[in-house]
């Protein structure tokens, strides 16, 4: 029920923000009377300081306990918290998961609206959303370069991929001839990316590479000569109906773009460990479970903290999305 003018006895007031990151931010507030009645107001602000300075001033003039509530729009939450925080109130954040379910509790099972303001502000009836504990800035710079990381993992993988699956039509057997050994095809296409220069490779220095990226192989020289069969087999195949250079330049951007990812993986990862080690040390409480190293070891402290954001084992093993 939504009335024109407020009645007395305001109990308690809920916030609902539909976060933007270029757009305005669109608020809802919902005010709930000690007669059963409730009030519903909206206005929008602007993603900057002046737009933060007006939603703590029009928040902190709600005359009652109030709770606002927004989901996890880009890292748009964070300046959000801050200035509900600075207007007195609570943030409470929803994972994007729990989106689906409240619209459909809310507004029926076949609504396909975003999201917005007002549907927020029934998160509450819904769900159990826990308070929204600021991290420090040490830990939400190991969160970001985490996130950072993570980015940079995936975009390895997806490289590799590219290149194999450019591999596996364009030249199979020079790729079967690796044996798969990942670090002996990549030393190999990078100095050799043109199937007419592999093919031409001299024999010695095709096997020096070979034998520097392979372990404990005792054939290095037979490997590296089916390295050429193959790689002169597939460049008179494909004699006038590929363009051999073209495919040289595939490669390479290829191989460029992996060497790039996996330097982006070592840098994050690196930063990830100085901050890591910045805030818990040597860590012995994580590096204890077993396969928890350097690169999940961050990973775990960067959601978990010091795990007082969790007053039971449900509650954290649900944060990860391991229980219904």
């Amino acid at each position: 029920m939504q009335n024109q003018d407020k009645p007395a006895g305001l109990v308690r007031a809920v916030a609902g923000i539909d976060a933007a990151i270029t757009a305005r931010h669109h608020i809802a507030v919902r005010e709930f009377f000690d007669d059963g009645t409730e009030h519903l107001s909206r206005f929008t602000v602007d993603p900057t300081l002046a737009g933060l300075e007006r939603l703590s001033a029009r928040l902190a003039a709600v005359p009652a306990p109030l709770t606002a509530v927004v989901e996890p729009t880009s890292m748009t939450w964070l300046a959000l918290a801050l200035a509900v925080e600075r207007a007195g109130g609570q943030m409470e954040m929803i994972g994007a998961r729990h989106s689906s379910r409240l619209r459909g509790a809310t507004m029926g099972k076949n609504k396909s609206d975003v999201i917005d303001s007002e549907v927020l502000t029934h998160a509450g009836e819904i769900f159990d959303p826990p308070p929204l504990v600021l991290a420090s800035t040490g830990q939400l710079a190991l969160r970001r370069a985490v996130v950072r990381r993570a980015g940079a993992v995936i975009d390895d993988n997806r490289y590799w991929r590219r290149l194999l699956s450019l591999a596996r039509w364009a030249f199979p057997d020079v790729w079967t001839a690796f044996a798969g050994s990942e670090s002996t095809a990549l030393a190999v296409l990078g100095r050799w990316p043109h199937l007419r220069s592999l093919a031409s490779a001299r024999s010695a220095t095709l096997t020096a590479v070979v034998a520097e990226h392979t372990r404990d192989v005792a054939d290095t020289p037979a490997r590296a000569t089916a390295i050429k069969t193959a790689a002169r087999g597939w460049a008179d195949f494909w004699d006038g109906h590929l363009d051999l250079d073209a495919l040289a330049v595939d490669v390479t951007e290829h191989f460029s773009d992996l060497q790039e990812s996996r330097a982006r993986v070592d840098r994050f990862t690196s930063h990830a460990r100085q901050w890591w080690e910045h805030l818990y040390g040597d860590d012995p409480l994580i590096l204890s479970l077993p396969g928890v190293g350097p690169a999940t070891g961050p990973c775990i402290r960067a959601y978990f903290g010091d795990g007082s954001g969790f007053d039971s084992a449900k509650k954290a093993a649900n944060y990860v999305g391991i229980t219904p």
